[in-house]
């Protein structure tokens, strides 16, 4: 299965909308109003002593997104211990849920644990912010302030280093959400225009009206590899296309896998069936056999490996 750029998910959590809310970044930290403290000592991350950074992360243990990330957490607070830096998962569940999924966890969750108080910190927080989504990661920098907040695997690692080295503070904070603002400002546009390019292209007769508003996606995009990995898969594949636009598919694929080096086996996969589509068949076997080797390398997705080997022989069956 491909993987799908969630564009409106993108849009909420780089809080498009953050006029509506209350929390900015560079506000002060608000108290965590904690129940009980499952693992760890209590924080107060209030405590602006120049010091200390902390990382509030909102999970559950029904969330398989979360489950995912305590790895992560827990490598990362092993990674910062000296250097003045407490990882706190923060949990609105019941304590004794929580407690059972911490002791059989272990010592693979190998950092703070806690239950909100009737949400009030998820108030504070998550509501604040105009996050709906877990798991969702904050940072507080020396100084008290809210100085980042997204998916906690979404590069927050670099983020700490920054931070740590003082080349993080509240000016290139607010810099880094007015541009990730203006990036799903233009997420929110492409989405509109994907609905109205597939509404054309379903639809006989309307193959110019959709090349043209195809032109808009891949010059509003370009430089995302994502969308265009997205768009180009779903031109070739998407059911219900009454013309199938293979140039234009190809347009997209190369333009992500230009923006990604060509070292994204996903997006070869893409770039290989579009070149397929488009009667470029050796160059087509030579990007999947790439895409099945860089897979292969990484090992982390088998069912991806197999799915890229399953293509390659479909194009060395069909020269």
């Amino acid at each position: 299965m491909k993987p799908v750029q969630r564009i409106l998910a993108i849009v909420a959590a780089c809080g498009l909308a953050a006029g509506a809310f209350a929390g900015e970044i560079g506000d002060k930290a608000p108290g965590l109003v904690i129940k009980k403290w499952v693992k760890g000592n209590p924080v107060d991350v209030t405590k602006a002593d120049g010091k200390h950074v902390y990382v509030v992360e909102f999970w559950a243990t029904w969330c398989p997104p979360c489950r995912a990330s305590i790895p992560h957490m827990t490598e990362m607070q092993k990674k910062y211990k000296d250097k003045n830096v407490t990882f706190i998962g923060v949990s609105t569940e019941d304590v004794n849920v929580v407690r059972k999924f911490v002791e059989k966890m272990g010592d693979k969750m190998e950092y703070t644990v806690a239950v909100d108080d009737g949400r009030k910190t998820s108030k504070a927080y998550m509501k604040a912010f105009g996050v709906n989504g877990i798991p969702h990661a904050f940072i507080i920098d020396q100084t008290g302030h809210i100085i980042w907040h997204d998916h906690p695997m979404a590069g927050i690692d670099k983020i700490i280093d920054q931070v740590i080295a003082g080349k993080f503070g509240v000016p290139a904070a607010k810099k880094m959400m007015a541009e990730r603002k203006a990036k799903a400002l233009q997420a929110k546009k492409t989405f509109s225009l994907f609905n109205k390019y597939f509404a054309l292209a379903s639809k006989s007769g309307q193959q110019a009206e959709a090349a043209a508003v195809g032109a808009e996606i891949i010059k509003l995009g370009g430089d995302n590899p994502g969308l265009m990995n997205r768009f180009a898969w779903d031109i070739l594949t998407r059911d219900g296309i009454a013309n199938r636009d293979y140039a234009l598919a190809l347009k997209a694929a190369e333009a992500a896998n230009k923006a990604t080096k060509g070292e994204n086996p996903s997006i070869l996969d893409t770039y290989a069936l579009a070149l397929f589509k488009n009667g470029k068949k050796a160059k087509a076997l030579k990007v999947e056999e790439k895409a099945v080797e860089l897979a292969k390398k990484d090992g982390r997705d088998p069912q991806m490996t197999a799915d890229l080997e399953k293509r390659l022989k479909m194009f060395r069956e069909n020269p």
